[in-house]
């Protein structure tokens, strides 16, 4: 017997469990990161969005959805930011590292990999400072420029 994979939250469900108020620009951030295969910059956000939505929205609402952790952001290419959706029912920073392709651009989630909780410990980074999250970006080249 095959177990049934549980579906993942909706837009309205995640905005309420973070207390934000539902607007269609949340709703379909959410919605766009949630079909994409890889975190995604602004411009391509804004683009499936439409004509009427103005970037500086979609900024903001992607600076709050960051500090609510419903996502996460991690620097690509040319250093702009990639947002994916997050994992909504672990309240603590993502916990996985990231692929940025050197030579497309490209940004993908390692979702399979996990961060070692003890990393910042293993580098020997003195105590007096005081340590959010690790984020671990890995370069290279993807398998399709490979």
């Amino acid at each position: 017997m095959q177990m049934k994979k549980p579906s993942a939250p909706s837009p309205d469900e995640l905005l309420f469990r973070v207390g934000l108020r539902r607007t269609p620009v949340r709703v379909g951030v959410l919605s766009i990161l949630a079909g994409a295969e890889r975190p995604m910059d602004v411009p391509s956000i804004v683009g499936k969005l439409g004509d009427q939505t103005e970037a500086v929205t979609v900024y903001r609402t992607l600076n709050t959805f960051t500090r609510k952790k419903l996502i996460h952001r991690v620097r690509g290419d040319e250093r702009s930011w990639r947002y994916a959706l997050g994992e909504p029912q672990d309240k603590k920073a993502h916990r996985h590292p990231h692929f940025v392709c050197d030579e497309c651009g490209k940004v993908d989630c390692l979702s399979d990999a996990v961060i070692p909780a003890n990393i910042v410990r293993s580098l020997g980074v003195a105590p007096s400072y005081l340590v959010s999250y690790p984020e671990v970006v890995l370069h290279g080249l993807c398998p399709k420029c490979r």
